[in-house]
């Protein structure tokens, strides 16, 4: 098994680097202005299609791009873009056209070479936007601070995650470390869960080939492999010692450790992937194939503890225990104290339930608060790193431009007439009304096609990509200004362009929010009661795990949009919380939380069944679990925080939001309100109806059922 797992990480990494890692920020978005304005395109000039990318020229202080020591340099570099295969088309800011003009800044300090490529965003791939980058060298050596924006830009910016995931590693480490007190009980969860990464990410940007992976795909897929791959192999290896030290051989200790809480593992995974995959249900590919991406990574973690696991648990035999830290004192059988800190804690809040669950809601209330100003916005290039060139691009547009100058759209106009003179006409007054609208900064002369059936306007708004006030601009041009202006002529015109593009995905996301957690939840629901053979145990869980997401949306939105302690996570000023994080977010911690609540609740089901004591089997199920689940939790926590060092803003985000949910429901939730909330409900949480017991599955987490029958026929 060790043999086998080895070549499959080593032989899934070589097949995925000699394929190329490929991933794309492509956007379909079915039935949206934005989307209609790519399909006309797309039909009568798809040159036109995916718009341009800048190429921004800066000048020193003091200096102006026209002084004759940079023209020749940009000139250079215009050349050098002409001659290049990759590229349709380049518009030089030197020329004598209007067009040109409207690309250099009124004091001159800014200049932007306009770049048309051959390849859309879905199919440039990381090299080719570094060659476009490198094209830019002539002026880079003349001494112009150079920045490639568009897709072109942000296909070459994508933060290294390197350093998060070292980061994660060492903590996780040494959170094993004190967790056992060994240093081979350490090693054999990182052994699982760093070739469950490997193989898992393989198979991630192998996807990346079938179907349109976003950049920040594979980044999310680490985060939480890299997590549920050592929370699922600590889970065994606990589980593992437990059986030892009851005096089980180890091969037998191994195959045990995996029927019962390999059991739970699959369960507990099985969650996480059917949440992740109901981002589906969105119907938008990008957020789907997030979704499958994540799933794929958690299912290759999960199949790896499942089996790599065992594996080297039979192989270090006795030894597991060998190399002890000295100053750790470790109990090596992993058996719960009657009288432990645990126990003795849970018995008070059940002692206290009512006072517990009032100030639990207390705080999670107030720390969902903040949500009531969640604003669904856009990825803002401003906040990623000075060095990346999406980042240089922004900065230089806005300083010589403007904020909107970010945030451009493209106006693709159908042209159904064949009079030039009066479509000429209609062109000029549809611009004019275009850049009187309020919110509009300018608007560029109207291009037309070779055929003359088709036209493109660049806008530039007043406000930058990521403000309120441009998505309500979006709303407003297609719902006042370009209806009166193309009313009775042969134009047909929609607002398109990345900007829009993500005005439209928070729309269609807000619309769809609601049904996705709903459609999550249920199924939750059902698992939970098939499980447990319980309703109001289903029931408690997921208004557990509800709360803990909504107390994260709120410490997010309290971060990002209010400010509250951004400068600890290196952001310069507030941001919208990107669209699809909350959904995303929601999914997995949906099913994380899902994972704790079935390790713990697994424990407190056997308890009551044995002795039909509802308030012994709380206190005992939390006593048993309590070490082992706050050590999960705690590693878990630490690989999302490294993540916050990672300058993509959409990663600290999420590293954020999930690290926060994870501390709210180990620590509030898993030690204060679930237990009260049980203990509040006693034997009614444990009634199943029988009408509903007869038509219900029956299923057996841990395997109960079969060594009940295992030691009867002893």
């Amino acid at each position: 098994m060790l043999v086998a797992w080895v070549a499959i990480a080593g032989g899934l990494y070589a097949v995925s680097t000699s394929a190329g890692w490929d991933t794309s920020n492509n956007l379909t978005l079915t039935g949206t202005g934005s989307q209609q304005a790519t399909d006309l395109l797309n039909d009568r000039w798809p040159e036109a299609a995916n718009g341009s990318n800048p190429v921004v020229l800066g000048a020193p202080a003091g200096k102006k791009v026209t002084d004759p020591q940079y023209t020749s340099a940009i000139q250079s570099t215009l050349s050098k873009y002409q001659n290049d295969p990759g590229v349709l088309s380049v518009v030089s800011p030197l020329g004598a056209t209007p067009q040109s003009a409207q690309l250099i800044s009124k004091d001159q300090s800014v200049a932007v070479i306009s770049v048309t490529t051959k390849d859309s965003p879905s199919d440039l791939t990381v090299d080719e936007g570094n060659h476009l980058v490198d094209l830019s060298a002539p002026a880079s050596d003349a001494g112009l601070t150079v920045g490639v924006g568009g897709y072109v830009g942000n296909a070459v910016s994508s933060p290294s995650v390197d350093l998060s995931v070292a980061i994660g590693i060492v903590a996780s480490i040494l959170i094993l470390l004190f967790t056992f007190g060994t240093l081979i009980a350490m090693g054999m969860p990182m052994i699982t869960a760093l070739v469950g990464l490997i193989s898992g990410i393989s198979a991630v940007y192998l996807l990346g080939h079938l179907v349109d992976v976003p950049t920040i795909g594979p980044t999310l897929a680490t985060m939480i492999s890299l997590g549920v791959g050592i929370d699922y192999a600590l889970f065994l290896v606990s589980r593992h010692r437990q059986h030892m030290g009851l005096g089980m051989e180890p091969e037998e200790a191994a195959a045990r450790s995996t029927a019962t809480a390999g059991g739970a593992v699959v369960f507990a995974g099985s969650t996480v992937i059917i949440a992740l995959l109901c981002l589906a249900v969105v119907k938008v590919p990008i957020l789907s194939a997030m979704g499958y991406s994540a799933a794929l990574a958690v299912f290759v973690a999960m199949l790896a503890s499942l089996t790599l696991m065992p594996a080297l648990l039979a192989m270090a035999g006795k030894s597991l225990n060998r190399f002890s830290i000295p100053f750790l004192s470790i109990d090596k059988r992993e058996q719960p104290k009657p009288d432990g800190g645990w126990a003795r804690w849970t018995r008070m809040i059940v002692r206290h339930r009512i006072p517990a669950v009032v100030i639990s809601i207390l705080i999670l209330g107030a720390l969902a608060y903040p949500v009531n100003h969640l604003y669904l916005g856009q990825q803002d290039n401003g906040s990623f790193p000075t060095d990346t060139q999406a980042r240089i691009a922004y900065d230089l547009l806005d300083s010589g431009f403007g904020p909107g100058a970010n945030a451009g759209f493209l106006i693709a106009i159908g042209i159904d007439s064949t009079d030039q003179a009066a479509v000429q006409s209609q062109l000029q007054n549809l611009t004019a009304k275009l850049a009187a609208a309020s919110g509009v900064a300018s608007a560029s002369p109207a291009s037309v096609n070779s055929a003359g059936d088709a036209a493109t306007i660049t806008l530039t708004p007043t406000t930058g990509p990521s403000s309120q006030d441009t998505s309500t601009l979006v709303g407003d041009l297609r719902d006042t200004t370009i209806p009166d202006a193309t009313k009775g002529t042969a134009l047909t015109a929609y607002v398109g362009g990345t900007t829009a593009s993500y005005v439209d995905l928070a729309t269609l996301i807000g619309e769809r929010l609601l049904l996705t957690i709903g459609v999550v939840v249920l199924l939750g629901f059902i698992l939970m009661t098939m499980a447990f053979r319980a309703p109001g145990i289903a029931l408690i869980s997921s208004v557990m795990n509800l709360v803990t997401v909504a107390a994260a949306f709120g410490v997010t939105t309290a971060v990002f949009e209010v400010g509250r302690g951004m400068s600890l996570i290196g952001l310069e000023g507030t941001i919208p919380v990107v669209s699809y994080v909350p959904l995303m977010m929601f999914a997995v911690l949906f099913g994380l939380s899902m994972d704790y609540n079935v390790f713990l609740m697994s424990v407190v089901r056997e308890k009551w069944l044995a002795d039909k004591d509802p308030q012994q089997a709380i206190v005992d199920g939390l006593a048993s679990t309590g070490r082992i689940v706050s050590a999960a939790a705690i590693i878990m926590t630490a690989v999302f925080l490294a993540f916050v060092l990672n300058g993509n803003p959409i990663v600290k985000q999420f590293g954020v939001g999930t690290a926060v949910a994870i501390i709210i429901y180990a620590t509030l939730v898993r030690c204060v309100l679930l237990p009260a909330t049980l203990s509040l409900f006693g034997k009614a949480s444990w009634y199943m109806p029988r009408w509903l017991d007869r038509i219900m599955p029956k299923i057996s987490i841990e395997g109960d059922r079969y060594f009940e029958e295992l030691e009867a026929s002893k």
